[in-house]
């Protein structure tokens, strides 16, 4: 999963600085003709970037032990801008770590992720061809450790709030480009193990890695249709 997270960077990433590249030249040269920005109707954006873990219930790093350390993580969201400081709309994100916990000398995990969607309220301070946006989003998550020898797998899910910052620039009347960070809060209870044969799922199992917070920040482009 790992090498799956690195290929989509190595994909996603390139494609998102070429495709904002690409959408500059035309739209910045729009922009010297102080062409408004359109902020209203339709709103389509994507984020790349990296993820991170952030303690919860769970612990990421602990000495001796391991950590669960950054990886990769993207987010996609669509909705309608009613109003050039109000956007309402619905997102997904996904976010992969990297696991690098031991016991007894052997690698516990093989990967690890958490994807959620959410439904998104978002009020921006417009100034001039600068949105500065602040977003809450409250939804649904789930976080999955993956066992190293890939017979098993524990995960938590549930409700799920999702903060995010934001700082875009209008290149045209339809383009903008800029950078996101969201923070993705877990209040789950239960953690459930799956294995081939069967799944058990409790409150009281305490697992250390478990039901912790997540960070997603990095290139934020989209547009207005």
């Amino acid at each position: 999963m790992n090498d799956l997270a690195t290929r989509l960077s190595s994909i996603a990433l390139p494609a998102v600085i070429g495709l904002t590249a690409a959408l500059a030249l035309p739209q910045a040269a729009q922009a010297r003709k102080n062409n408004k920005p359109v902020r209203k109707g339709g709103q389509a954006e994507v984020m790349v970037g990296a993820s991170a873990c952030i303690p919860g219930k769970g612990e990421c790093t602990a000495d001796g032990l391991g950590e669960t350390a950054p990886s990769v993580g993207m987010a996609f969201d669509v909705g309608w801008r009613a109003h050039k400081a109000f956007f309402v709309g619905a997102g997904y994100s996904v976010g992969w770590f990297n696991p690098t916990w031991q016991d007894v000398g052997q690698q516990e995990f093989r990967s690890a992720h958490q994807q959620g969607v959410f439904g998104i309220l978002r009020a921006y301070i417009p100034i001039w061809r600068l949105d500065i946006g602040f977003e809450l989003a409250p939804g649904w998550s789930r976080q999955a450790f993956v066992a190293a020898g890939g017979g098993s797998r524990t995960y938590s899910q549930g409700f799920a709030l999702r903060p995010g910052l934001s700082l875009d620039i209008w290149l045209g009347r339809h383009v903008f480009v800029g950078a996101k960070v969201d923070f993705t809060f877990n209040f789950h209870g239960e953690v459930c193990e799956k294995t081939k044969a069967e799944r058990v799922c409790t409150i009281e199992r305490e697992l250390r890695q478990s039901r912790v917070h997540q960070l997603i920040g990095g290139v934020h482009v989209g547009g207005s249709f």
